[in-house]
């Protein structure tokens, strides 16, 4: 991936990011250092905006992190794909954290059309059952990609 275009789609992941935060008050953001996005300031409850996937609440001090995808992406209009790292992975099943997806309009500004958080010890099971983890050239490990039709039924977002 060329440096325009990681810089591009990190630019996208963090749009997205702040609309997130924008709409989940519960939420607050994390400086960076940490292998997540932000922590549940108090307890989150399941709504019909934000629905979960195996629990019925986020704790407060939990650690969240927020993985988007467009609904398509690319010129043949194919759909998007989270991308899950093991470093990360393995510190947010370690310390009870969850992911919150976000499947986004494939536009500059990334706006939500559908949420959805997933604890992230069912988010491996999901890697398990539809994709592999996968050695990456980069230096960062092994990371998986999830179509987002693993994570959410295509009637929530399209």
């Amino acid at each position: 991936m060329s440096s325009d275009t990681l810089a591009a789609a990190k630019r996208a992941g963090h749009n997205a990011e702040h609309h997130v935060l924008d709409r989940v008050d519960a939420l607050e953001p994390t400086s960076g250092e940490e292998h997540w996005d932000a922590i549940a300031d108090t307890a989150i409850w399941p709504s019909e905006e934000l629905p979960f996937h195996g629990l019925c609440v986020v704790e407060a001090g939990l650690p969240v992190e927020i993985k988007s995808t467009m609904v398509v992406q690319t010129s043949v209009q194919r759909r998007g794909r989270f991308k899950l790292r093991v470093p990360q992975h393995e510190v947010l099943v370690e310390r009870r954290g969850v992911y919150l997806f976000v499947v986004c309009e494939p536009r500059p500004d990334r706006t939500p059309l559908a949420m959805k958080i997933v604890p992230a010890r069912s988010a491996g099971g999901l890697v398990d059952a539809n994709a592999s983890w996968r050695d990456e050239l980069d230096g960062r490990g092994e990371k998986a990609q999830l179509t987002w039709t693993n994570v959410f039924d295509p009637a929530e977002v399209e």
